[in-house]
């Protein structure tokens, strides 16, 4: 069976499908999170299901390049420049933008005409976009770098949609961290659910401007800020004011169906497409 593993900006989530079970182990990254650390946690985790590992897929926050090597990353610049060990080297492995694995695993049992688009709010927010059957990477298989657009010009500059809704602009904004963010907002903290409203007031900007371009009949959201509470919401009202009502009826729009492990699920699965 093909281990599955999605790389994010609070933590790397790893999975592993074997006679046993489902195993799932989680270890923490953050902004000094390196390459060296990747690959020690892949290599310790590889070790451990080794029996069971078939190919293994790894999900990225940012740009893959041929090699595979991670070309770009903001939300984690260590892994920048970062190649499969040897250890990877000698199975099948693939590595792929953390969005695109999301869509292949959301979309694996979609009709081959259906056009659809998977948006995941993280630390940083990206897309992935399927038409025809096949996923749309542009000329480099880089398209879907939604957390770049630009949404709002301000007297400070232009601000992009990452600077506006990602999960990384909201902890910067409150100056905490994810998990007092969400416990504040729990509380009924008034300056963090207005934050958290206004961070997804803005992702349905966002989300508009995708639906109104692509056209999609399906759009599924996953990444760890959708579940917070009444970000969601607010990004769903948003996008349906700011959307073509037309172009709106003729999408639906939901959560991801696999919840947190839909992109290490989609990894295993590129990683091993003929399972």
């Amino acid at each position: 069976m093909p281990l599955g593993l999605d790389l994010g900006g609070t933590k790397l989530l790893m999975v592993a499908d074997g006679p046993g079970g489902r195993a799932v182990e989680r270890v923490s990254t953050g902004m000094a999170f390196d390459g060296r650390a990747l690959s020690a946690a892949v290599e310790s985790f590889l070790d451990a299901h080794r029996d069971a590992a078939s190919a293994v897929g790894l999900a990225i926050p940012g740009l893959v390049g041929p090699g595979p090597v991670v070309q770009a990353c903001d939300v984690l610049p260590g892994i920048v420049g970062w190649r499969p060990p040897a250890a990877l080297t000698s199975i099948r492995f693939a590595m792929v933008n953390d969005a695109t694995a999301a869509l292949a695993e959301e979309c694996h049992d979609a009709p081959a005409d259906v056009t659809a688009a998977v948006v995941m709010v993280g630390t940083g927010i990206g897309a992935a976009m399927r038409f025809g059957g096949r996923p749309f990477g542009g000329a480099n298989g880089w398209a879907g770098e939604l957390g770049s657009i630009p949404i709002a010009s301000a007297s400070d500059g232009v601000r992009t949609l990452d600077q506006l809704a990602s999960g990384q602009a909201l902890v910067t904004r409150l100056g905490t961290d994810g998990a007092t963010l969400r416990a504040r907002v729990e509380a009924g903290d008034e300056a963090a659910r207005k934050a958290v409203q206004e961070a997804g007031t803005a992702l349905g900007l966002g989300l508009a401007a995708l639906i109104d371009i692509v056209n999609p009949a399906l759009v599924s959201i996953g990444g760890g800020l959708s579940e917070l509470p009444g970000y969601l919401e607010a990004a769903l009202a948003s996008a349906e004011r700011h959307t073509l009502p037309d172009l709106w009826r003729a999408c639906r729009v939901g959560k991801v169906r696999a919840g947190e492990l839909v992109a290490a699920l989609g990894a295993a699965r590129l990683a091993s497409p003929e399972d």
